[in-house]
């Protein structure tokens, strides 16, 4: 794997270590191509405890725990630190206009959650390889905005348009054979025609998406273990993602009461059909809180923000989606993450190193990121560990029976999951 690296790249060696890190740590379609054979698995830092990555080591003079939090505020500050040094543009390659990796975000751009994530991914591989990039934002409007912005990328000699989400489906799908020397990366998506049926990819386009059941299953599964019984989802939009969301979740909600044999557990699930925050969003989580809802699920956009505040007023736990919102609040128990900066690093690093063109595994196919390709999961590391009757060596457990197969999490988004707990739809 190479980046093409246009001068000296100037990080601290631990920006240097996570950028290395996040481009082996998601598994890309190129690699699992080529591995036919089975091969030994390798000791990752999930197999080894909390107590052996801190290296804690008890002194006369500063007891344990103080030591214990020392090492965790001088790991948060050097994970900031290198974070800053992978985004900090010192030789000026973002452009306002012009830029050869250009981002298209469908609603604000530094929005906290998906779309930052998505840009952050391209900052931070942009910059480490010399590259120029850009970001166009698409002006209020209908479905040929979203063209017209891709058109405006184009005349601006784009070379890879990165976009993501339902409303780019039909844009790619139009434009993917008007412009062949274009490259597409299109992020939960797949290139639709006008009457929304799916169509084939050419060679120019390369689609991620992410096993979002299994992270939703690990959130529900390691929530019955700590103790919780009433649990709620909020979603947004309907969409296949957070679909895949809510049912894993349910999934692991009931496989974590089959197995401790509880005839207790419930759900209330509901989609509000918007990703916004909104009085109504709030005064549904509010009503389920004042029902004895120990902990909802929030999924879909800034929707989350209205769960959280309805959580902080009654004291409830909520659960965020796609990254680690723990610095939000007390109240986030936890979050069900998908490795969305991972996958576009991985994208971009294939097309560059394939000399400006996807590779063969990665061309007219669609990438799909899970716990085999370590792209999902609950975070651990650089985070607060908010269960208390779960550890971290118990959700590796379970995360790698998700990662081997041993459990299977359905994908299937038109039926219902099948469970046996109770759930209020």
């Amino acid at each position: 794997m190479k980046i093409g690296t246009k001068r000296p790249l100037v990080l601290s060696l631990s920006a240097v270590l996570i950028l290395v890190g996040i481009l082996t740590g998601c598994g890309s379609a190129k690699e699992q191509a080529v591995m036919e054979q089975p091969q030994k698995e390798t000791v990752e830092v999930a197999d080894i405890t909390i107590h052996e990555q801190m290296e804690v080591t008890e002194t006369t003079d500063i007891p344990i725990h103080e030591q214990i939090e020392i090492e965790r505020t001088i790991q948060t500050t050097d994970w900031q630190d290198a974070m800053e040094a992978l985004l900090h543009d010192m030789y000026g390659d973002y452009r306002e206009e012009g830029g050869e990796i250009v981002f298209v975000p469908d609603g604000e751009l530094m929005d906290g959650i998906y779309n930052e994530n998505i840009y952050n991914g391209i900052r931070m591989y942009a910059l480490a390889a010399g590259i120029s990039f850009s970001y166009y934002e698409v002006e209020d409007g209908g479905p040929e905005k979203y063209q017209e912005a891709i058109v405006h990328a184009v005349d601006k000699q784009a070379k890879v348009i990165v976009c993501a989400g339902e409303d780019f489906q039909r844009a790619v799908g139009a434009l993917q054979g008007v412009y062949p020397q274009i490259s597409f990366l299109l992020i939960d998506g797949m290139p639709l025609d006008e009457a929304g049926e799916p169509v084939n990819l050419s060679d120019n386009v390369h689609c991620v998406a992410f096993r979002e059941e299994q992270a939703g299953y690990l959130a529900g599964y390691m929530a019955v273990l700590e103790g919780y019984r009433q649990f709620g989802f909020i979603g947004g939009i309907k969409t296949a993602p957070v679909l895949r969301y809510g049912y894993g979740y349910l999934q692991g909600i009931d496989d974590a009461a089959d197995q401790m044999m509880l005839d207790d557990v419930s759900v209330k699930y509901w989609c509000a059909g918007s990703y916004e925050p909104s009085q109504a969003v709030f005064e549904k989580a509010l009503a389920w809180y004042e029902e004895n809802t120990e902990v909802i699920f929030a999924c879909g956009g800034q929707l989350y923000e209205s769960v959280l505040e309805a959580a902080e007023d009654k004291g409830g736990m909520m659960i965020g989606a796609d990254i680690d919102q723990c610095q939000e609040s007390e109240c986030i128990l936890t979050s069900a993450v998908k490795g969305i900066a991972d996958a576009v690093i991985l994208s971009l690093d294939d097309y560059y190193a394939a000399g400006g063109r996807w590779s063969e595994p990665f061309a007219g196919q669609v990438q799909y990121c899970g716990a085999r390709e370590k792209c999902i999961g609950l975070p651990v590391l650089n985070t607060e560990w908010r269960f208390e009757n779960v550890t971290t060596d118990e959700y590796y457990e379970v995360f790698h029976r998700v990662r081997r197969g041993e459990i299977e999490v359905s994908d299937e988004v038109e039926v219902r999951p099948q469970v046996s707990v109770t759930v209020e739809y």
